[in-house]
């Protein structure tokens, strides 16, 4: 049962935003660029693992997409959560191409591709560190203790794993995409005995949900290009005309063109906006126009007057 779908990653719709909105000449655009790539690329691997798990038909398993829990000043981002009446299980998805070895001894693992060699962190030190949170975070919760196992999955068809064969840690927990519903089943079928009641389990999936933070983004103090994008040329240079948005250069007119600028400011600038801050973002005069596309939003309000300012709903 699947009670979290996976949306689609913020770095994706931030990046997306920022490189539509940075000035053409500017330095960062290579670097929003890779991580751009990055992100999509890790997106798509998480999305074929969904596909795969979502075959699985059991009311007592429970898999939660995307969870991020905040232990003290500390976030943990687990890719994908299974949780049942015997064990919880960590996935960490990896969507990398070439030849990837595995060096768990040194906290690292190395992929060679055009006979480039590229280090990344060790995704078995990461599900280590997750495993450790999340124990902490359940009993400070008071939430029932789970045996909690990881596994990392590589998903891309092309990447060729190897590790020392003496290195049992590496063949028990790193596996292939096409391994992983048998692995799962096999892990579900060595324990003996289930360690919480179902309507425990039903409480700690509730609390999980509950406590799920999105992961921050660090972002970028840039003088990004405002105004009001226009759909079909993709200039900034809609103005309002006739309770519609008209773009002068190519002549075509767009009622809604105002909800993506929205969506550009709450993903670039901050969770809250103001009268003054849409005026200036949507490069709008009228603070009664901005009052009235606000309230269209169906945004959400606090403080009154001038100091009133709107968020997105969750």
């Amino acid at each position: 049962m699947i009670l979290r779908e996976r949306p689609v990653p913020e770095t994706i719709l931030y990046n997306e935003a920022a490189l539509k909105r940075l000035p053409p000449l500017s330095d960062l655009r290579p670097q929003i660029e890779k991580s751009l790539l990055k992100a999509r690329a890790g997106y798509s691997g998480e999305c074929r693992v969904d596909r795969l798990l979502s075959i699985i038909d059991s009311k007592d398993t429970y898999i939660i997409h995307d969870l991020c829990l905040q232990t003290g000043s500390t976030y943990i981002q687990i890719d994908t959560l299974i949780l049942t009446k015997y064990l919880a299980l960590i996935l960490e998805i990896k969507n990398i191409s070439g030849r990837i070895k595995i060096s768990p001894e040194f906290g690292q693992i190395e992929r060679t591709i055009n006979g480039e060699i590229t280090a990344f962190p060790s995704p078995i030190a990461q599900c280590k560190k997750y495993k450790i949170h999340l124990k902490n975070w359940l009993k400070k919760m008071k939430l029932p203790s789970l045996p909690i196992e990881f596994l990392v999955v590589f998903t891309n068809p092309s990447s060729i794993l190897s590790a020392s064969p003496h290195d049992t840690e590496v063949v028990h927990k790193v596996l292939r995409i096409e391994n992983l519903l048998p692995k799962i089943q096999e892990l579900m079928n060595t324990s003996n005995s289930h360690f919480i009641e179902e309507k425990e389990l039903r409480r700690t999936s509730k609390m999980l949900l509950k406590e799920h933070r999105p992961y921050p983004i660090n972002k970028f103090q840039v003088d990004y290009i405002k105004g009001i994008q226009c759909t079909r040329c993709k200039e900034f240079s809609m103005v309002r005309n006739k309770a519609s948005w008209l773009c002068a250069p190519c002549g075509s007119y767009d009622k809604r063109a105002h909800m993506q600028a929205f969506n550009d400011y709450f993903l670039l600038m901050g969770p809250e906006i103001t009268n003054h801050d849409a005026r200036d973002f949507l490069q709008i005069s009228s603070p009664r126009l901005a009052q009235y596309l606000l309230k269209s939003m169906a945004f959400i309000s606090s403080g009154s007057g001038r100091g009133t300012k709107y968020s997105q709903p969750n």
